[in-house]
């Protein structure tokens, strides 16, 4: 299965969307009363949809989910960089923290570097990522993963500083399967990794939600008409 989208509960859709549209110099895709999405095309035919479904009040007491912007330059050399300023924390306009490299301040020129989730044990975690999405393990400290070609944003895995809690993250990402996958293989592949699927009141969707070893949601996508 295959990284699609990263999906954030919106209060005001539209207003969010057009944020990071504008940021990453995204394509809208779409703008109705559900929701607002957006395009981030990536090397070659691969691309990453940033959604925005409306939620109302969604609940970003605890944040687990960052995206990391910079200027997309050497950045796998740069991961050994703890020094406390070497991010900068900045909001959204909705409110949701993303961290910006330190060193690169041009807003005109900044790309998504990473997504980075918070997991209890991030090697543990790391293996379980790099079983779904076929993804290449490229530093332990912090545990990243990157896609085989070496392009896009890379998955960033940190120690939480405090537990999950029973409240769904804010911030996810969804997966879509490719055409030879069915959905019933993906439950038995993340359910032996140490994930589960929720069982929860959303009615009938073409999707399904699950958690990582950490708790932490995600979903998996239906094949589409014409995988990447």
């Amino acid at each position: 299965m295959y990284w699609e989208n990263i999906v954030f509960d919106a209060e005001s859709p539209k207003q969010q969307g057009e944020f990071w549209e504008t940021l990453l110099k995204c394509q809208m895709l779409t703008d109705n009363a559900d929701g607002y999405e957006t395009r981030l095309q990536l090397a070659g035919p691969r691309y990453l949809d940033l959604c925005f479904p409306a939620v109302r009040d969604p609940d970003r007491a605890q944040q687990r989910v960052h995206l990391i912007l910079g200027s997309g330059t050497h950045f796998s050399e740069r991961l050994g960089d703890r020094h406390p300023d070497a991010m900068e924390s900045r909001l959204d306009a909705a409110g949701n923290e993303f961290l910006l490299r330190a060193h690169d301040q041009d807003a005109s020129g900044l790309v998504l570097e990473a997504l980075q989730l918070a997991c209890v044990d991030p090697a543990g975690d790391a293996e379980f990522w790099k079983q779904l999405l076929g993804w290449d393990i490229v530093a332990r400290s912090p545990a990243v993963l990157a896609h085989p070609s070496g392009a896009g944003p890379r998955l960033v895995l940190v120690r939480e500083a405090s537990p999950k809690t029973a409240g769904k993250n804010t911030i996810h990402l969804d997966l879509r399967l490719e055409q030879a996958e069915s959905m019933e293989d993906a439950l038995g592949i993340i359910c032996a990794l140490g994930g589960k699927e929720l069982d929860r009141p959303w009615g009938t969707l073409p999707w399904r939600v699950f958690q990582d070893r950490s708790g932490n949601e995600f979903c998996v996508l239906a094949p589409s008409a014409s995988n990447r």
